[in-house]
């Protein structure tokens, strides 16, 4: 009999407030061939063997987007994939990150790290919330959790008082 082991995946959902309001941080692949795209993202991969939540968050984001100094706000959601499913089995986390204020609209980069995407330029850019496109792979599933929501930077953790 063949057991089967799940991978363990992080979506994050970066979020910054500007003057016009919320914002999230997606991207796409700038070598995507025009007939396959890739469709618009946020950061999101594999987490390693017992690497926590918050780290492996943290980690795709800047290997992904180049982005340092992010803020973990909280978990929003998980989607589990089935043996049969497409890229499964899997769980998946989403996230909620908070990006610092300011920095440039858009931006061209490299990915780095380990895994399948390196080397692969991803075009990062704001996008406005709430969102008037679609992500692609389902991960705009928990999106509107985070509309609205992005505290900023003084803003107390949850509880405190």
């Amino acid at each position: 009999m063949t057991i089967y082991g799940f991978r363990q995946r992080v979506a994050c959902y970066v979020t910054r407030t500007t003057h016009d309001g919320d914002e999230l941080l997606v991207f796409d692949h700038a070598d995507d061939a025009p007939a396959a795209p890739s469709g618009t993202q946020v950061p999101a991969g594999t987490m390693r063997r017992f690497e926590a939540i918050t780290d492996a968050a943290l980690r795709e984001t800047a290997e992904e987007t180049g982005l340092s100094g992010l803020t973990f706000v909280e978990q929003v959601g998980s989607v589990e994939l089935g043996l049969h499913d497409p890229g499964g089995p899997s769980i998946t986390t989403f996230v909620h990150l908070v990006a610092p204020d300011g920095g440039t609209s858009s931006w061209d980069h490299v990915v780095t790290g380990d895994g399948d995407d390196r080397d692969l330029v991803f075009r990062c850019r704001w996008e406005r919330l709430p969102l008037q496109l679609e992500l692609a792979a389902d991960q705009g599933r928990f999106v509107a959790s985070v509309t609205g929501r992005a505290p900023t930077r003084s803003s107390p953790p949850p509880g405190a008082a």
